[in-house]
Formats: C-alpha cells, structure tokens, sequence
C-alpha cells in the first residue's frame, strides 16, 4: 500500500526540520506550527512555536486528531524568518514618547511619532485597532502606513487624530509586525 501524504509531509518535516501547521480536529484553537521531532502510526512529537517564534515545548498529538496540515506557505516562511530572528522581538526599541500637559495629548503623541516614523505603533481608532508607522501628521489629521498581523504592507489611511483613543507603542505583537514588515521589504 502507497504511504498517505501526511507521513510523507510528517517524515519530511522530521527530516529537513521543514515548518508545518498542524490542524486539529474538534479544537478551535487547534492551530500549530513547528516540526517534526518524531512520529509513528499512532502518535506525532512536536515541537512547537509560539506566533512570536518562541520554542513552546514539544507536544504530543494523535495522528487520527490531525485534520489537515498546512505547509509550504507564506504563514511558514513568516515563521522560519520570526524564529531565526526572535531575538530582536525581544528588544524593545529607545524611542520614547514625551507625555506634556495639554489637552491636545493625541496630537502631541501623533506629532512625535511622525518625527520617528520607524517607529511601530498599533492605535485605537472609532473603536478599531490599527497597527503601522506615522508618517505625516497635521493639527487635525495623521497618515499611517498600515501593516498587517504578518507584517503585510496594508496601504496607507488617513484618519483624523480626535478619533484615537489609546496608543500601544513597543508591545510585543507590533515588534513581531515591524519585523515581518522589514522582512518582507527585504529590508532587514
């Protein structure tokens, strides 16, 4: 009898340590990605990463709880780059922002953010959160060039700085897509 394609990807995965997402039947969450260490009929050892290419121990599934398995995807060469550099995650950059005693706070936060346009910020506007880098702003309204979970160039918007709410500068998720955004502009 011909071997399933999921061994085949199993084995290959073992052997070439090759990234795959493994789906889960029955789990909502029952997405992970990492690699082979080892694998029989019955079971599968992985070793798995967390969103921000941290080892996250080595897990025991059943093949028969293996729906589908992704691999050879953008999500898997985002991952392969998020775990060869996930020391830099790590490092929180020196920008600081400057809090002054005025009642146009978001404006003075905007202000100086697009005076270090390198600088990833995810902010909350009408309720919505966005991530990206200002790269202009006035005294009512701000650019921001938009990126993705996965650092995907989203385009710029204009929006108007009365709407912002609350700024995360520095988080752990924005240094994720600042380097999936430089990766992906072959810029790191």
């Amino acid at each position: 009898m011909e071997e399933s394609i999921i061994f085949e990807i199993l084995n290959k995965s073992k052997i070439e340590k090759e990234l795959i997402g493994i789906w889960q039947y029955g789990d909502d969450n029952g997405f992970l990605m990492g690699y082979v260490v080892d694998f029989n009929e019955d079971l599968v050892l992985f070793q798995h990463y967390t969103k921000h290419g941290k080892k996250d121990g080595i897990i025991t599934l059943q093949v028969a709880g293996i729906q589908n398995v992704d691999f050879n995807d953008d999500y898997a060469k985002a991952m392969e780059c998020l775990i060869e550099y996930s020391d830099i995650i790590d490092k929180q950059p020196k920008f600081k922002l400057e809090l002054n005693k005025t009642d146009e706070w978001q404006t003075e936060l905007i202000k100086q953010l697009s005076e270090n346009s390198e600088t990833i910020v995810s902010l909350e506007a009408n309720g919505s959160y966005y991530s990206g880098y200002v790269t202009r702003a006035t005294e009512s309204d701000f650019v921001l060039h938009c990126v993705g979970k996965m650092g995907e160039d989203e385009g710029k918007v204009v929006y108007r700085i009365e709407d912002v709410t609350e700024f995360k500068i520095h988080d752990l998720d924005d240094r994720k897509k600042d380097l999936l955004f430089k990766w992906r502009k072959a810029s790191l």
